[in-house]
C-alpha cells in the first residue's frame, strides 16, 4: 500500500457547490490568500470570491490585464485617484460598493508613479474598516524593489481583521513576501505549484496533515486548486474554476 492512501484525501467538489459553501462560510474580516502561478486561475477565483462582499477596492498595478479588466466588465467602478467622489459612488450598482483602483500606465517609469495612491488607499481602507482589499500582485506590492508596501500590508495583514477588513493577497510564491501577510490568513486557495519547498510552507499553514496537503497540491492539474483553511473546524476541498468563469 501506497504511502498516498495512508493519508487522508480531500473531498473534490464541483465549482458551483464551493462557491455556494463560500458564501456560506467566509465573512467580513476574514483574509484570504491566493497562490498559484501565472495562468493558474487564481486572479478568477478572487474576482469571484470577492463579489461575494459588499464594499472592495482591487489594487491593479499592470499596465494591461486580461484578468483585470473583467473587474470592469463585472460592474466595478475604475479609478486613478482616491477616495472616490460622489460621481464615482453614483456609478456603483446594487448593494455596497465595488472599485478597481488601477490609473493608466504607458512607460516603465509609471509602474512605480502611483505608489502614493495605492498607499493612501490603503491607509484608509485600516482607518474605516468594512472593506475587502484585493491586492492583485503581493510581490510588487511588497517588495522594495517593487513599490515598497510590504510594511503597510503586513499592518492590515496583523492589525486590520478587528476592523472588519478584509485583506486578499495574490501571490505566485510565498518567497520575498513578508510572512505575516500570509500566514494571517483564515483560509488559503492554492493552485499547483512546481517548487517543492513553496508547497511545503504553505501546506504547513493549514489545519490537516501538511503530508496529506502536499500530496494534494502536487495532484492539483489545470485550473484546481485546494481550499486549505488555517482555523479549526472549517473544511478542506478540492474543485477547479471552470473556463466559463474566467
Amino acid at each position: 500500500m501506497s504511502s498516498r492512501l495512508l493519508l487522508p484525501e480531500p473531498p473534490v467538489i464541483d465549482f458551483p457547490a464551493w462557491i455556494a459553501r463560500e458564501a456560506a462560510v467566509t465573512r467580513q474580516g476574514m483574509h484570504l490568500l491566493f497562490s498559484g502561478p501565472t495562468q493558474s486561475g487564481k486572479t478568477t477565483l478572487c474576482r469571484i470570491v470577492a463579489s461575494l462582499r459588499d464594499y472592495v477596492v482591487v489594487l491593479g498595478t499592470k499596465p494591461k490585464d486580461r484578468s483585470l479588466e473583467r473587474y470592469v466588465a463585472d460592474g466595478y467602478v475604475r479609478l486613478d485617484h482616491w477616495p472616490p467622489t460622489r460621481s464615482d459612488i453614483r456609478k456603483c450598482s446594487g448593494d455596497g460598493c465595488h472599485f478597481i483602483v488601477w490609473p493608466k500606465m504607458t512607460t516603465r517609469q509609471d509602474l512605480r508613479k502611483h505608489t502614493g495612491l495605492y498607499l493612501k488607499v490603503l491607509d484608509q481602507v485600516y482607518a474605516e474598516g468594512h472593506w475587502t482589499v484585493v491586492v492583485d500582485e503581493g510581490l510588487w506590492m511588497c517588495n522594495p524593489k517593487g513599490l515598497g508596501l510590504g510594511d503597510v500590508i503586513s499592518d492590515i495583514a496583523y492589525g486590520s481583521a478587528s476592523n472588519m477588513v478584509s485583506l486578499y493577497l495574490l501571490v505566485q510564491r510565498p518567497a520575498n513576501v513578508p510572512p505575516i501577510t500570509w500566514t494571517s490568513v483564515a483560509q488559503a486557495l492554492l493552485f499547483h505549484m512546481g517548487r517543492t519547498d513553496d508547497v511545503r510552507e504553505l501546506a504547513s499553514l493549514g489545519t490537516y496533515d501538511p503530508r496529506a496537503a502536499v500530496v494534494a497540491m502536487q495532484h492539483l492539474t489545470g485550473h484546481q486548486f485546494l481550499d486549505l483553511p488555517t482555523r479549526a473546524q472549517a473544511e478542506w476541498a478540492i474543485s477547479e474554476v471552470p473556463p466559463a468563469w474566467a
